[in-house]
């Protein structure tokens, strides 16, 4: 799997113009703690986080402790575009112990991937006893070879973010078909307000209903991508073109609302925040700042119907960041000890609140909260889809072209045929 690492981190970073201002100093692995491999974990472990989930990573490293007082936990903390601050401090030698990288990727990536930074020997495997428990629809998110090199974290969706409050208020329903999505925009629109509210002004917003709904309609992701990669398919001869076909007639019903073109995805949240939307579609990592702009009314994620058959609906899952250790780590037994704690049933359910997604490990210790309780269900069913490989220049062609075909500027086909244009096998 391999999309675009902004997707995943959705509002932590942008697709785009990912500034590292701000980001260098403080996390190089500077210690002089060299504990040689094996033995009980001490001396000090450094690490490498994204700052927005700063008070999850502290919670888990004061549970560390308690249970392995001998180390001494040095970690940093960075926002803007963490992994290319990663990639920096690998280059320069001045990495951590632990690090944080996405998932997936290939061995070709320039980027903090875990297959690229596997690959080049620049991460080492982990030795946990929960490797062996990852589930296969996530394996190659992680592995590389048959070896585990990244502690998963948690699956967010891409979905559906509805502010239940509102839709309650207004006695409407979260749809389950796709005639009730088009129905749900009728109906919002009799009652002063809109269905969705879409960033499709945003660099990385277009894109999102489409991966939402394809995971429905794309019955197998990795058997396509392997399709479009050998010459047997194409976006135009695919179930893209049905997609760009429910993006057109949503578009036309008004399910967007007036400056849709124009609004970020942050604008997006906040529609729906004040009540002016009734749902965006967006991944997991959005509903933190709608919550937090809201926070008497209850939100609800849920899955994009994309056909009239409601049993049909899957939700499109992905990992957010996962945690590596570095190839030259200066306490490896330390940052081992580490990462097998934080796949245990405790630290991961508090990993999962922190980033409010769900465990990719089976914990039965966790309990989804009421706005996550629907995707947890269907996680739990089976009733997912990973995300499949989108190339980086097509996943900005998608991005550029959805406003052209809002606009009737273009059709469904040429949206596809666009994308066929800028993929390269």
């Amino acid at each position: 799997m391999k999309i675009h690492k902004g997707l995943v981190t959705a509002t932590v970073a942008t697709l785009t113009a990912i500034s590292l201002a701000g980001c260098v100093g403080g996390s190089g692995n500077a210690g002089t703690n060299n504990q040689p491999t094996g033995g009980e974990p001490s001396g000090t472990l450094t690490g490498l986080f994204f700052s927005g989930f700063k008070d999850t990573y502290e919670q888990i490293a004061a549970d560390f402790k308690k249970k392995y007082p001998n180390v001494d936990v040095k970690f940093d903390y960075q926002g803007g575009d963490v992994g290319a601050l990663t990639m920096t401090q690998l280059q320069g030698g001045t990495a951590p112990d632990i690090l944080t990288s996405f998932p997936g990727g290939t061995k070709t990536d320039p980027a903090d991937t875990v297959v690229s930074l596997a690959a080049s020997g620049r991460i080492a495997p982990i030795g946990a006893p929960w490797a062996k428990d990852v589930p296969d629809a996530w394996k190659k998110s992680v592995n590389y070879e048959d070896k585990t090199f990244a502690y998963p974290g948690a699956l967010q969706p891409l979905a559906a973010i509805f502010n239940k409050t509102k839709i309650d208020e207004l006695g409407l329903k979260i749809p389950t078909t796709l005639d009730e999505v088009y129905g749900l925009c009728t109906a919002a629109k009799s009652k002063g307000v809109y269905a969705y509210s879409l960033g499709l002004g945003d660099p990385a917003g277009p894109q999102m209903l489409t991966y939402s709904q394809l995971g429905t309609l794309e019955a197998d992701q990795a058997q396509f991508d392997a399709d479009l990669a050998s010459g047997k398919k194409t976006y135009a001869d695919s179930v893209w073109v049905d997609q760009f076909e429910i993006y057109k007639k949503m578009g036309d019903q008004g399910c967007f609302g007036e400056g849709a073109l124009g609004r970020s995805r942050d604008q997006a949240g906040e529609e729906v925040a004040k009540g002016s939307a009734l749902a965006t579609v967006d991944v997991g990592a959005a509903l933190a700042p709608i919550q937090k702009k809201a926070p008497n009314s209850s939100f609800e994620v849920a899955p994009m119907p994309a056909t009239n058959n409601a049993a049909d609906t899957k939700v499109v899952a992905l990992p957010g960041f996962v945690n590596t250790i570095n190839a030259k780590a200066k306490n490896p037994t330390a940052a081992q000890a580490f990462l097998a704690f934080m796949g245990e049933a405790e630290p991961s359910v508090t990993y999962a609140n922190g980033f409010a997604s769900v465990p990719v490990l089976p914990n039965d210790a966790y309990k989804a909260p009421k706005e996550l309780t629907a995707f947890a269900d269907l996680i739990k069913r089976g009733a997912y889809q990973p995300l499949g490989t989108v190339q980086a220049e097509v996943q900005a062609q998608l991005n550029q072209t959805i406003q052209s075909l809002i606009l009737g500027q273009s059709t469904p086909r040429q949206v596809a045929e666009k994308l066929d244009s800028v993929y390269k096998k």
